[in-house]
């Protein structure tokens, strides 16, 4: 964003809270880093195998400067890409002065870290997260089955539902261009079947110099050790045209080694290392 642009937000804002109740939140300063997550938003939990869970990132950030990520379309081929698309478009004034508008009237700033269970009727569903970034730190707040039934749960939930609608009706509208991350997550499992034999695609180990066995351990599943390893962007390049039914050799290329599963994720602005 530019920065004679926060002028504009602020001027924007004065708008919004003139036409509601109460005062919008204030654009992030100057002198805050343009880079850093003013918010994410993605999901929990869920009737989802496992290696979806590990894999599952933020859906949406939106930078201090107004940078939004956001998935691409994914198509209905089968096996899907390895490597899920993930796009990025600058939000003008108007898009930030009202998601500023939305993250007041959830009253986010005021906001430790709250949870809506209140939904009890459904099975199985998401837990939806927004995580907002200020002068005091990280504010959370969490929604089970946002949008999956009618029933009206609180003010804060409701204007995170709009908030959560607004951000699919972005995503869908802006376009953007194919997001260009800095950071890239390689999560390594020993591979215990499951692909349909007709789909899988056996591969050489991709990454040179590098073993599974000895990165950071990512996650203990049962007896099943995930493990964790953050690249540089150009990581990606090994994994174009992989898919999802990829199956890797050992790097040791031993007769007996064991198979991998590798879930590739791209990291978000403010994402680090290999926190779960």
């Amino acid at each position: 964003m530019k920065p004679n642009s926060l002028g504009m937000i602020a001027a924007l804002a004065l708008v919004f809270s003139a036409c509601g109740s109460g005062e919008v939140l204030a654009p992030p300063d100057d002198d805050t880093n343009q880079d850093d997550p003013l918010i994410q938003v993605g999901s929990e939990g869920g009737f989802v195998p496992v290696e979806y869970n590990l894999s599952r990132g933020p859906t949406f950030t939106i930078t201090r400067g107004g940078r939004f990520v956001f998935p691409g379309v994914t198509t209905l081929e089968f096996p899907g890409r390895l490597i899920l698309p993930i796009f990025e478009a600058d939000l003008n004034d108007e898009q930030m002065a009202e998601v500023m508008s939305l993250l007041e009237e959830i009253g986010i700033a005021d906001i430790t870290d709250e949870h809506d269970n209140s939904v009890n009727n459904v099975a199985d569903a998401t837990t939806e997260v927004l995580e907002y970034w200020d002068e005091d730190g990280l504010h959370r707040y969490s929604v089970y089955a946002l949008g999956i039934t009618d029933q009206s749960t609180s003010d804060a939930t409701a204007a995170f539902a709009e908030l959560f609608d607004y951000l699919h009706e972005l995503a869908g509208s802006l376009g953007g261009t194919e997001y260009q991350p800095d950071q890239v997550r390689v999560v390594a499992g020993v591979y215990r079947g499951g692909f349909d034999p007709e789909f899988e695609d056996h591969r050489d180990w991709p990454i040179a110099g590098e073993n599974p066995d000895d990165w950071e351990v990512f996650t203990n599943i049962g007896d099943e050790t995930w493990t964790c390893k953050v690249f540089d962007a150009t990581v990606l390049t090994e994994f174009a045209d992989a898919r999802q039914t990829a199956i890797w050799a050992h790097p040791s290329e031993s007769a007996d080694a064991e198979n991998f599963q590798l879930l590739v994720r791209p990291l978000h602005p403010g994402e680090e290392g290999c926190d779960i």
